[in-house]
């Protein structure tokens, strides 16, 4: 099998990014910053504040800034994902009430309006098993078909777990030894005991759990034996990566190395303008075509343009844009990370064989996705509607603020997105000229942001980086000079 991704992992002070790139294009874009945690997949010791009988549901303090949602009616595990088959059954159903404690599991980050969504199913993940206490659910990837493997590995996990626990084996699991397996087992149910003592040990509201670093979970999610180098540009953060590699990934020895380029790693691979373009409403497309995309809360719009063409034959033109819209749409959903419901607008085309065509290519790409999607066939109008589940925060929501300017019509680039390009394009300057001393005159929000980050601060200062605050700079404005 040829090898084909690669993982870039970005760790500054303040953001984590990391990119998987097929050839010279990012597949998937994570980005997280330590300000706004997700807390997705901690798990918590609550206390119910308040039992809304009409949505059959309540509003649990787990010791966040907001009380967390917890949904009775539908309570399914965080970490079952379309890889499973089976339904889990004969599930008693609790009768909450106001005062109770119980242990809750973050499935859905919170937002400006809502606090994040809880589930009482919780799930244990694992690079090869799902874990899931007080479930009978047992189940395998579909992804695995070979019926004799499918039995080995159910066999291999299911004498081993006697009590009441449910568990998924993951499509990483296929072709491994048994050691893999049990190993990952232990450390699975020696983690859930272990919740399970400080749930009695300690008072609500109290975290019990908390969820790996994002560039663990991708390693855990994400890569497999097509991936031919992993990345990364921070010691203490390739150190992780290398000892979970090891651990867990053992086609990925060999594979893992720190990067020590004075060249930032993602000018390096030319993802800086890419990620940008991510930010923006107009796409272009290859052939003179353009997609709009506008985004919102909880509705997202995609209109495909013809634009500009060399093609003489218009039904040809719009066929040929179409189907180049229904490849690259999946790939800027996944990157921006976009959730709920998304509508496309294709190009008007007459012939059925044709809107069959553009919904087959755009139902292969989607089919890359992690993340649930849903999508209802293609209108006569072209038409497509879609739904994707919410598993993080947008892109826009890491890297754009609300401009006041515009009175929140628009947005601009915040501070960290800003650091991040005065510190790229510095290093790219610094690289070409290693004994140049550098002044650098930035805006008093970026002045004031990496005094603040003593890292960042201190990398200057090492490299001979004049700084000097210029106050006149808008928020985005900085000038450097030899």
């Amino acid at each position: 099998m040829k090898e084909k991704y690669r993982l870039l992992v970005n760790h500054e002070q303040f953001l984590t990014r990391l990119a998987i790139m097929s050839e010279k294009k990012i597949e998937y874009l994570f980005v997280t910053r330590n300000d706004v945690p997700t807390g997705v997949g901690n798990i918590y010791k609550g206390k119910i504040e308040r039992v809304i009988s009409g949505l059959n549901a309540a509003f649990v303090n787990i010791g966040e800034s907001r009380n967390g949602f917890l949904p009775f009616g539908k309570d399914e595990p965080l970490y079952r994902t379309p890889e499973s088959e089976e339904k889990d059954s004969g599930q008693v159903k609790k009768h909450h009430r106001t005062g109770e404690e119980i242990i809750v599991q973050i499935s859905k980050p919170g937002t400006s309006e809502k606090g994040m969504k809880l589930t009482t199913k919780v799930s244990l993940p694992g690079r090869f098993l799902i874990l899931i206490p007080d479930s009978s659910l047992r189940t395998l990837s579909k992804k695995i078909t070979d019926r004799k493997e499918r039995g080995r590995l159910f066999d291999i996990v299911d004498r081993r777990i006697f009590d009441n626990t449910g568990f998924i084996i993951r499509t990483a699991a296929e072709g491994k030894n048994e050691g893999y397996l049990l190993r990952e087992l232990k450390i699975l149910q020696s983690t859930w005991n272990r919740i399970k003592r400080h749930a009695k040990a300690r008072n609500a509201p109290s975290v019990l759990w908390k969820e790996l670093p994002i560039f663990i979970n991708v390693l855990r999610d994400y890569v497999t034996s097509d991936y031919k180098e992993i990345l990364v540009d921070d010691e203490k953060a390739y150190g992780e990566v290398r000892r979970y590699a090891n651990l867990f990934l053992p086609e990925m020895r060999g594979k893992v190395s720190i990067y020590k380029e004075k060249l930032p790693l993602f000018v390096k691979y030319g993802l800086e303008k890419e990620i940008e373009n991510f930010l923006s409403k107009k796409i272009p497309l290859p052939s003179g075509g353009s997609l709009i995309i506008e985004e919102g809360e909880t509705l997202n719009a995609i209109d495909v343009n013809s634009g500009s063409s060399d093609r003489t034959n218009f039904k040809e033109t719009v066929l040929h844009t179409n189907v180049e819209a229904a490849k690259e749409i999946p790939r800027q959903i996944r990157a921006r990370n976009l959730s709920g419901l998304i509508v496309v607008d294709f190009i008007d085309m007459k012939r059925p064989h044709e809107r069959r065509k553009v919904f087959r290519t755009l139902s292969d790409n989607l089919e890359f996705d992690k993340a649930q999607t849903k999508i209802l066939s293609i209108s006569k109008l072209g038409i497509v509607e879609m739904s994707r589940e919410k598993t993080d925060f947008k892109l826009s929501d890491m890297l754009l603020d609300r401009c006041e300017r515009c009175r929140g019509t628009g947005y601009i680039k915040n501070v960290f997105f800003i650091a991040l390009k005065f510190k790229n394009e510095l290093f790219t300057k610094v690289a070409r000229n290693p004994h140049g001393r550098f002044t650098a005159e930035i805006s008093r929000d970026l002045y004031e942001f990496i005094t603040r980050n003593k890292s960042m601060h201190d990398t200057l200062i090492k490299h001979r980086i004049h700084l000097r605050e210029n106050t006149s700079f808008r928020e985005s404005e900085f000038k450097i000079t030899d």
